[in-house]
């Protein structure tokens, strides 16, 4: 019996894994969308490989935070890009008119 404890409690491994860098991911969303985006795909692939092997509470759950984190760090990478795309031409345009040229 307690075999069957520390096989259940390692192979638990990468859903604990998946779920952590599902919390992290939101956190660093905040501050780095792109970063984040990289460490939710990362959590959905660790989650979906403990699912696939020994599925667990965990590894669900992760892999629906990581999911929602990805939802989340598209939407939010669109309107950054909508937003600060105009803004980056306008700045674009200043300098290359204040260029002097040669």
């Amino acid at each position: 019996m307690v075999d069957k404890k520390k096989s259940k409690g390692t192979s638990e491994g990468l859903g604990i894994a998946g779920f952590t860098l599902g919390i992290v991911g939101l956190v660093t969303l905040l501050f780095s969308i792109l970063l984040a985006l990289v460490l939710f795909i990362v959590g959905v692939i660790l989650c979906s490989i403990q699912q696939k092997k020994n599925p667990t509470k965990l590894g669900k759950s992760g892999l629906i935070i990581n999911i929602i984190g990805i939802i989340l760090a598209v939407i939010f990478l669109i309107i950054l890009i909508k937003y600060l795309g105009p803004i980056i031409n306008e700045i674009q345009k200043q300098a290359l008119q204040n260029f002097p040229a040669s």
